[in-house]
């Protein structure tokens, strides 16, 4: 897969300079058409039998609202684009989830950034909800990172779908990084594992990427466990397969993909 088309999801009322300058840089260095993305709708009111007149008042106010918002909004953008770059804009009066889901048939890598703060009601992107209605990889950049060089990479490895499905589509990163770590957690089936990881290696290498393999013992979590092999390898992007098991029961018990998504710390290329 080669990225022609990346799409970069920004705050409505905030425009975040180092997320802008990180999704130029890939675009540059891609040859790839940057679309800055913005959406935010009303928030739902909920008022007794004769507050309508009131309520349509108000949506209409806080539309308008939003709508001289993503002006700011797009003229920002344009002005942080790095020059050369060839970039568009899409900005919507709906749920920022379901714009950007949206606008995925258009692209080929959607980037968002890791907020520091919950977004107020009607601005808030589910991630949770991109990866798994979007049919696209989601590249979540690390807080503040303004470049991602790529040059070391650690693959989470399972032997899943998901995982199958995010080394193909980070392909355009794999290959151009210096070194591939793909790294499986020991989960009790020690001689399965590392034989499934050595499969992805070698299918990895087969497409010349320099990858090379390792089994980790669990030191807390699947997630941390990575984490901390990332760190120590100085890689500075994660690929991951997302949702291996259902949202629902990753909510409820934890999981490899919810643990990721609150790990700002570094960068996490995730698919489904």
């Amino acid at each position: 897969m080669e990225i022609r088309n990346i799409a970069v999801v920004l705050d409505v009322d905030a425009i975040d300079a180092d997320l802008v300058a990180l999704a130029s840089d890939l675009a540059r260095r891609n040859h790839a058409t940057l679309i800055g993305m913005a959406a935010a709708e009303p928030p739902l009111l909920l008022m007794g039998p004769d507050g309508g007149d009131a309520a349509a008042a108000l949506y209409i106010e806080q539309r308008s609202q939003i709508e001289a918002s993503l002006g700011v909004a797009k003229q920002n953008f344009a002005a942080l684009v790095s020059s050369g770059v060839k970039h568009q804009w899409a900005g919507e009066v709906q749920r920022p989830d379901i714009a950007v889901i949206g606008l995925a048939r258009r692209v080929d890598l959607i980037i968002v950034g890791s907020p520091a703060e919950p977004a107020p009601i009607g601005q808030a992107i589910d991630i949770g909800a991109v990866l798994l209605g979007s049919g696209r990889p989601v590249l979540i950049a690390a807080t503040g990172q303004r470049r991602l060089r790529a040059g070391k990479i650690v693959v989470a490895w399972k032997d899943t779908k998901e995982a199958r499905r995010a080394i193909v589509d980070a392909m355009p990163f794999l290959k151009a990084a210096d070194e591939v770590l793909v790294v499986v957690v020991d989960e009790g089936n020690l001689a399965t594992e590392r034989a499934s990881m050595l499969d992805a290696v070698a299918w990895l290498q087969s497409h010349e990427v320099k990858a090379r393999g390792d089994v980790l013992p669990d030191t807390g979590g699947a997630a941390q466990t990575i984490c901390r092999a990332a760190t120590a390898a100085a890689a500075d992007l994660v690929v991951s397969g997302a949702y291996g098991h259902s949202r629902l029961r990753e909510w409820l018990l934890g999981g490899m993909t919810r643990e990721l998504l609150a790990t700002p710390g570094i960068s996490r290329l995730l698919s489904n």
